[in-house]
C-alpha cells in the first residue's frame, strides 16, 4: 500500500524528525450514516504518527459530516473545544503526530453515504508510552435529610405509595435487579418541573474524552425542590419499599434486621440536559472500587416518537461480559431503578441527529446498609417490563 512504502515514511520522517521502525499498523474503516468516533488521543505503546487516506465520494462536503475534528487541550492536557475541522476529500492524505494531547474525533456522518478510509500508525522506538493514570476513589456519602410524608405525597403518584403496588414492584426488582416506573410524578408537579427545566441555565460538562452533556448549575425553585426531595429520608424509605434495599434506618422491613455498620446514603446526584451530540463514556480509573449501589434515573420531556437508534439510552456493562447487561431507554415521567454491583457500570450512548429535541434526566446513586444475602437482588433476567 502507498502509505507503507519507504518513500512515504521517509517524507514524514523528514518533517517530524522522527525515526520510524518497521512497524506500520493499517486498517480500512467504513463509516455509514450516523456513525462517529468519539474523542480520543491514539496515544498507545509506540505509535508515533497517525495517518488517514480518504476514499470518500468526490461529492463529499462538510454538510456530509464525518469531519476530523481536532481539540484544544487545557493545562491538564485534557480536551476542551474543537479548534479545527478537516473535511475528507477523495484521494487526500492526512497525518498528525501522536501524543497524550493529540485529541481528535470523527464527527457523525450526516448523509446517507459511506465514508471510506484507510488509516493507521507509523511506530517509532522513541514514541511516548502513555498509560492511564490510576486515581484513588474517595467515597463521600450524604445521609438522608429529615422530612415529612406530606412533601413526598405532593410529588409522587399515589399508586407508588400503595403497599400492594410497592410490594409488586419490589418483587420485580428483586427478580431483575431493575424496574421502570411510569407516570411516577403526579401530573401537576410533572408539568411544573418540565416548565422550569426548559428555562433553567445549563453548563457544558467534560472533558470530551469522558463526557459531553449539560448540567444544571443554578436550579430554579421547582427543580431545587425535586432535588431536595430525592435527598430526604422519606424518599429513601420509599425506595427501600420499592426495591427491598435498606436505604434508611426507618425502613421497617422485619426481615432486614441484621446489618453491618458500613455507612450508607446518597453518593451523588445530578440534573442533566441531553441533546444531539451528548454522551458519557466509561473511564476505568474512575469506576474502580465502587460499591454495590442503587442508581435512579428520572427522565422528562422525551419525544413521544423516540427511536432507540437515536442513542441517549443508558447501557450497563460489566468487566466479565461483552454484551450489555441492561439498556434503559429514556421515557417521560418515568423513574428507572437499577441495582449495580461493584463491577457493573453505566454510560449514555452518543445521541445522533435522529434526536429532534432535548430531554432531561435527574439521576442519583445510593449505597444501602448491608443486609443479609437474601435481600440482595438476584441476577438479571433476559427482559423486564415497565410498571
Amino acid at each position: 500500500a502507498v502509505v507503507s512504502t519507504q518513500s512515504t515514511g521517509t517524507a514524514i520522517e523528514g518533517i517530524t524528525s522522527a525515526k520510524f521502525n518497521n512497524t506500520v499498523d493499517m486498517h480500512g474503516i467504513k463509516f455509514m450514516q450516523h456513525d462517529n468516533l468519539l474523542c480520543h488521543s491514539d496515544c498507545l505503546n509506540t505509535r508515533h504518527t497517525a495517518f488517514i487516506l480518504y476514499l470518500v465520494p468526490k461529492t463529499w462536503s462538510s454538510e456530509s459530516g464525518g469531519t476530523l475534528d481536532l481539540f484544544k487541550s487545557n493545562k491538564e492536557g485534557l480536551p476542551t473545544e474543537i479548534i479545527k475541522s478537516l473535511c475528507p476529500q477523495f484521494n487526500s492524505f492526512s497525518w498528525f503526530e501522536v501524543s497524550d494531547r493529540s485529541w481528535h474525533q470523527v464527527s457523525e456522518v450526516l448523509e446517507d453515504d459511506i465514508r471510506w478510509s484507510i488509516s493507521g500508525w507509523f511506530h517509532a522506538e522513541d514514541a511516548p508510552v502513555v498509560r492511564p493514570k490510576s486515581e484513588e476513589l474517595t467515597l463521600f456519602l450524604t445521609p438522608p435529610t429529615d422530612s415529612d410524608m406530606d412533601l413526598l405525597k405532593s410529588w409522587i403518584s399515589l399508586r407508588y405509595l400503595n403497599v400492594e403496588i410497592s410490594s409488586e414492584v419490589q418483587e420485580k426488582f428483586q427478580e431483575n435487579s431493575e424496574v421502570s416506573l411510569s407516570e411516577f410524578l403526579n401530573p401537576e408537579k410533572y408539568s411544573a418541573l418540565c416548565a422550569e427545566l426548559s428555562i433553567t441555565e445549563w453548563s457544558n460538562i467534560g472533558p470530551r474524552n469522558k463526557k459531553n452533556y449539560q448540567v444544571c448549575r443554578k436550579p430554579t425553585q421547582i427543580v431545587a425542590e425535586f432535588i431536595d426531595l430525592i435527598k430526604t429520608d422519606a424518599f429513601a424509605v420509599l425506595l427501600s419499599h420499592l426495591t427491598g434495599l435498606p436505604l434508611s434506618v426507618n425502613y421497617d422491613d422485619p426481615d432486614c434486621n441484621d446489618f453491618s455498620n458500613e455507612p450508607f446514603g446518597m453518593m451523588s446526584s445530578e440534573v442533566s440536559r441531553w441533546e444531539h451530540g451528548s454522551y458519557s463514556l466509561l473511564c476505568d480509573q474512575e469506576v474502580m472500587n465502587l460499591p454495590d449501589r442503587l442508581h435512579i434515573f428520572y427522565h422528562s420531556e422525551v419525544n413521544e416518537m423516540y427511536d432507540v437508534d437515536a442513542g441517549g439510552y443508558i447501557s450497563f456493562i460489566s468487566h466479565s461480559d461483552e454484551e450489555p447487561l441492561l439498556v434503559i431507554p429514556p421515557q417521560s415521567n418515568t423513574l428507572s431503578l437499577v441495582f449495580a454491583k461493584t463491577d457493573e457500570f453505566g454510560f449514555t450512548k452518543f445521541i445522533n441527529s435522529k434526536m429532534q429535541k432535548p430531554f432531561y434526566c435527574v439521576s442519583a446513586q445510593y449505597v444501602a446498609r448491608t443486609p443479609n444475602e437474601e435481600h440482595i437482588p438476584s441476577e438479571r433476567s433476559e427482559s423486564s417490563e415497565n410498571e
